[in-house]
C-alpha cells in the first residue's frame, strides 16, 4: 500500500473518515493520484473540498465533517446540527447546517450554508468531537437564518440555560441588541425569551400563566443558604417569602429524590417560608386552578 494513502487513512480515522483536499494535498498527492485512488474505489468524493474513505459507514457525523472540509475552513456547524451537538433538547435529525461570514457565502458545500454580516470569532466558536461548532449562545442568536420554529427556539434557548451553556441576562442584552439594531430574527428570540429562565419546558409553562394573570414574576432557581451551607434551590420564589416547585414527571419520584425534596421543604418550612408544589398535570391541564391557588398562597404570604 502507498504509504501516502496509509498516511491519509489514519488522518481520515480521526476525522470521522472524511479529509479535505486540501489534506490530500499537504500529505503530498497530486489531483491525478487523488482521481486515481477515487477511481480505484479507495477514496469517494463528498462534496466540493471533501472526500471520504470508501467503505466507511456514511454516519451524521462524518457528513458534518466533510460539509465542514467544503468551507475550507471557514464559518462553523450552526443551526440544528450545532444544536444537536451541543446537547441541546429536541434536536435529533440528521440535518448539516453551516454559518459562514458574508464574504464566504458562495462557498459550495454538501450542507446547507447560511451567510451572516455579523463577524465569527474563536470565541463564539467550540470543538465538540473535532468538529467546529457555534457557542450556544451565539447559535441561538443566528437561529432564525436556519428557520428554527417558536418551539425550537424555546427549546434550544431553555436547555441552554439548564445546561449552563449560557448566562440568561447576558443573552437576553444580545437579544434585545439584536432586535434594536434590526438584524433578522430579532422578535422572534424576544417572544422566546419572554417566559424564559427556568430550567424546562414545564417551568416556561408555569412561567406563561404567572405573566397571563398579571402576577409579579418569580427569582428564578433562588438558593437558600446558611452560612456556608446550601440549604435549597428552588425552581420559583415569590414576593412575601412563597416558593413554588413545579414537579414534572419522573424527576422527583426516586427514594431518594423524595427524601431530599422533604428535607428542604421541612429546612425552608422552619424558617418561615411558605411553600407549594404543583405537578405537570396541574400545570398543563389545570391553568385556572393553578392560578386561583397561587393568587391565594400569595395572599396568604403576604
Amino acid at each position: 500500500m502507498d504509504p501516502r494513502f496509509a498516511a491519509l487513512a489514519a488522518l481520515a480515522a480521526a476525522q470521522h473518515s472524511a479529509v479535505s483536499l486540501a489534506q490530500v494535498q499537504q500529505i503530498g498527492v497530486s489531483s491525478a493520484l487523488c482521481s486515481k485512488w477515487v477511481k480505484a474505489g479507495l477514496l469517494e468524493r463528498s462534496g466540493p473540498r471533501s472526500l471520504v474513505i470508501a467503505g466507511s459507514e456514511p454516519t451524521w457525523k462524518r457528513a458534518l465533517a466533510a460539509a465542514s472540509f467544503d468551507l475550507g475552513g471557514a464559518g462553523a456547524l450552526a443551526g440544528r446540527s450545532g444544536a444537536r451537538l451541543l446537547g441541546l433538547d429536541g434536536f435529533t435529525g440528521d440535518d448539516v447546517e453551516l454559518l459562514v461570514e458574508r464574504q464566504f457565502r458562495n462557498r459550495a458545500s454538501s450542507g446547507v450554508v447560511r451567510s451572516t454580516s455579523v463577524g465569527l470569532s474563536r470565541g463564539d466558536m467550540v470543538r465538540i468531537d473535532g468538529l467546529r461548532v457555534l457557542r450556544a449562545e451565539r447559535l441561538i442568536l443566528e437561529s432564525p437564518r436556519f428557520g428554527f420554529t417558536q418551539a425550537e427556539t424555546e427549546n434550544a434557548i431553555d436547555s441552554a440555560l439548564r445546561l449552563r451553556l449560557v448566562s440568561e441576562q447576558r443573552l437576553r442584552t444580545s437579544v434585545v441588541a439584536r432586535h434594536t439594531s434590526g438584524l433578522n430574527g430579532g422578535r422572534q428570540l424576544l417572544d422566546a425569551l419572554v417566559d424564559t429562565g427556568g430550567e424546562s419546558r414545564l417551568e416556561r409553562w408555569f412561567l406563561r400563566l404567572v405573566r397571563k394573570a398579571g402576577l409579579p414574576r418569580p427569582m428564578l432557581q433562588k438558593i437558600f443558604r446558611d452560612g456556608t451551607r446550601t440549604i435549597a434551590r428552588v425552581d420559583a420564589f415569590f414576593p412575601g417569602g412563597l416558593v413554588v416547585e413545579v414537579a414534572g414527571h419522573g424527576t422527583h419520584s426516586s427514594r431518594r429524590q423524595i427524601q431530599s425534596d422533604a428535607q428542604r421543604q421541612t429546612e425552608l418550612t422552619l424558617r418561615g417560608v411558605r411553600w407549594i408544589t404543583f405537578t405537570y398535570t396541574d400545570v398543563r391541564d389545570r391553568p385556572a386552578w393553578v392560578v386561583a391557588r397561587l393568587v391565594e398562597a400569595l395572599r396568604l404570604a403576604a
